[in-house]
């Protein structure tokens, strides 16, 4: 090997030690130790993988296939896991909320998932058996909230689109209730159909729930076949299965059941439509999921455009010559979004505008979030998986330049039948270099951090990147875990054990995906409402017809689902916050435990109480209280 061979791999290392070193060092030297302190999650892996990569270099010829150094019985591996899952289902029965034990058994059994596809021989039947069990530990996190809790309002969408579900099915037609939604409303439909079969018996809201967790089980699967399409080794593909649904985006948008959420999953099948021979077929597969995407969810197509345009760049760098996305995918894309924004979507091309408006003329609303200020050390434990999916992506990326700059080709190593076209008997081309690079130039609009600087100084939704960006986070990560796998020996494969039980306890366990109970407390609301409240509200709104003032995420309920005038308090008026309502409504009980979100969060030693004193207490419920 020449000392020149890895010179791309080498080069990059070099940058990224350099880059986690100033990226900690320069904040904390201009006095900005809170930026300083919140990029840890992103330096630590920076500096990690580098050192992994170097240690784990190997010839090709040094690495026989991906035969782990022990085998067991998948059987036992089975087995034990539905006893925990067993277990695990006990302990939601004779808990209110999700004990850090959960989180825990959780974390055990997505490493059982792990061994079962590392260890097991490779079989024709062992796609299945490992689809199957990283499918079950998947329903059990997200339906663990969704189904376990009353109602899940995530960043409080979900009380529109459940409003406008329940009008359909009131009335047998589309909503007009939410003019803001009226662009997308298959997923209403669909949830409202999907309600009609089930029967009254099931409400409207857990419809949604069972219908995003049904439909991100079936992503495990997409992400499995994109994987295979790109290359043929299975261990791969489960591999990728696995980091996407430890990748706590995954697991958050599976619980919010939305339009965009569910577009998520046809951004899946499209990719694996791309990732499949061209023929008239696919072709025609192809056209119908990018109008499935822009007729379900209008809002979702420019981000679409943005990753396919970025993939076909990654394409063109890489010198592939049969690429993904090429000019028709392009301009099918283009052409379907244009006709449809302009005869069904004018209300949303009119938003867009006034966005755009805003961000260039008016950015003086932008502000940096109040979490990365006030508490950035609650922000980097809550960002913990994050780091571990960089560390992965970061190695998958360094594997791949090495591999590339050693002028081999990954898929070359593990030859399979099921990957070997029919053009000649050649496999097809893995394309997984290029599917590295997007990954690296999405990494700061999909992971937080970065991502929450700039959509408070840039004012734009950059994070929606997130709910389309996963893919290729579960790819490149996943490639990086199923190269260490290769590589290594027996004690790698067991410190690969802890780190992805360590990675999947803080993926289940952080403020994101556990605001019911995290390990690692966030100063801001709760993702669901108690019955408690909910029944709350409907009181009040019976006997109470004014308008009052409230938090956000009451309002957006109170005046959604039940029509009741309400207004988010503007809490910069301080110790008069309350004065210009003539009536209040406090969550009470969330106030115990957490701030309340008017126009700021303000928590329960902050609130004017005063302002309350003069007025009646004309309802309590313990949970709720309202004060006119």
């Amino acid at each position: 090997m020449s000392p020149g061979v890895l010179e791309p791999a080498r080069l990059l290392s070099a940058a990224l030690v350099a880059a986690a070193v100033l990226g900690v060092g320069i904040p904390f030297a201009l006095g900005l130790s809170n930026l300083s302190i919140l990029g840890l999650y992103v330096a630590v892996p920076l500096l990690a993988a580098p050192l992994v990569a170097r240690r784990l270099r190997r010839e090709p010829a040094d690495v026989a296939g991906t035969a782990a150094p022990i085998r067991v019985d998948w059987r036992l591996l089975s087995t034990a896991f539905h006893l925990l899952v067993g277990a695990l289902v006990v302990v939601l029965v004779a808990s209110e909320v999700r004990p850090y034990g959960f989180y825990a058994g959780v974390a055990v059994l997505y490493g059982l998932c792990f061994l079962l596809i590392v260890t097991t021989p490779p079989e024709r039947a062992s796609r299945a058996i490992g689809l199957y069990h990283l499918v079950v530990a998947l329903l059990l996190v997200v339906f663990s909230v969704t189904l376990y809790y009353d109602f899940f309002v995530g960043h409080t969408d979900l009380s529109a689109h459940t409003a406008m579900t329940e009008t359909i099915l009131e009335t047998g037609r589309t909503s007009t209730l939410l003019p803001g939604y009226e662009s997308f409303q298959l997923w209403h439909v669909y949830a409202a159909f999907g309600s009609l079969l089930l029967g009254e018996g099931v409400a409207a809201h857990t419809t949604t729930y069972l219908l995003s967790g049904g439909l991100f089980a079936a992503g495990v699967g997409l992400v499995f076949g994109l994987a295979r399409r790109l290359h043929p080794d299975e261990t791969f593909g489960l591999l990728a299965s696995l980091v996407a649904i430890a990748f706590p985006l995954y697991l958050f948008y599976g619980m919010y059941s939305i339009p965009r959420s569910a577009t998520s999953i046809v951004l899946l099948a499209l990719l694996v439509a791309l990732a499949s021979r061209p023929t008239a077929g696919t072709r025609l597969l192809t056209v119908g999921l990018v109008v499935a995407i822009v007729v379900a969810h209008p809002v979702t197509i420019p981000f679409v455009l943005a990753i396919l345009a970025l993939v076909a760049l990654a394409e063109r760098a890489t010198g592939r010559a049969d690429p993904l996305v090429d000019a028709y995918v392009l301009a099918v894309s283009v052409l379907v979004t244009s006709l449809y924004w302009l005869y069904a979507a004018e209300g949303l091309v009119v938003r867009l505008a006034g966005t755009i408006e805003s961000v260039l003329f008016d950015p003086s609303e932008s502000a940096v979030p109040e979490g990365v200020v006030a508490s950035p050390w609650v922000e980097v434990a809550n960002y913990v998986p994050y780091g571990f999916a960089l560390f992965f992506v970061v190695l998958g990326f360094l594997f791949l330049l090495e591999r590339r700059s050693r002028g081999t080709d990954a898929i070359e190593d593990a030859p399979s039948s099921a990957a070997v076209a029919s053009d000649g008997g050649r496999p097809r081309s893995p394309h997984l270099l290029a599917i590295g690079l997007v990954t690296v130039a999405l990494v700061p609009l999909v992971f937080p951090g970065p991502l929450l600087l700039l959509d408070a100084l840039a004012g734009v939704n950059v994070d929606r990147f997130g709910h389309y960006g996963f893919a290729f986070v579960a790819l490149t990560g996943g490639y990086g875990l199923y190269e260490l796998v290769r590589r290594g020996g027996l004690v790698t494969l067991l410190a690969l054990l802890v780190i992805l039980s360590l990675f999947t306890f803080t993926a289940v366990s952080n403020d994101f995906t556990a605001s019911d109970n995290p390990v690692v407390e966030r100063p801001f609301y709760t993702f669901y409402l108690e019955d408690e409240e909910r029944q709350s509200f409907e009181t009040i709104d019976d006997r109470y017809r004014g308008e009052f003032g409230t938090d956000r995420v009451s309002c957006r309920y109170a005046g959604e689902r039940l029509g009741a005038p309400c207004a988010v308090v503007d809490a910069a008026e301080g110790g008069a916050m309350f004065d210009e309502h003539d009536a209040v409504l406090l969550r009470d009980g969330e106030l115990e435990d957490r701030p309340l979100q008017f126009s700021a969060y303000v928590d329960e030693a902050e609130l004017p109480r005063e302002g309350l004193e003069d007025r009646d207490r004309v309802y309590d419920s313990g949970s709720v209280s309202f004060h006119a």
